[in-house]
């Protein structure tokens, strides 16, 4: 299996991405705010830049997220999970 730092940036632009149902749930804004986020984190991946400037998080600021969100990060990272994704 591929891990992510592994994508070179052509593949990224490449790639469609999709945000899994309910990633956006506790967004708090307009719907043209959301609409405004979604382009930015679109182009940031299609550039490249995502994953230059990306990061793991540290444990103190995984600890200032809300529960549900620590929940669902941990949902997402666990291999064992039936609907985890993978990069083909």
């Amino acid at each position: 299996m591929r891990k992510f730092e592994d994508i070179t940036e052509q593949e990224m632009q490449d790639m469609e991405l999709e945000f899994a149902p309910g990633c956006f749930d506790d967004f708090e804004g307009t719907q043209e705010e959301l609409d405004q986020l979604v382009a930015a984190i679109t182009a940031a991946f299609k550039s490249g830049e995502f994953a230059r400037e990306s990061r793991e998080l540290t444990d103190e600021e995984f600890e200032s997220l809300s529960e549900t969100t620590q929940l669902k990060l941990l949902d997402m990272t666990d291999p064992n999970q039936p609907n985890k994704r993978t990069l083909n």
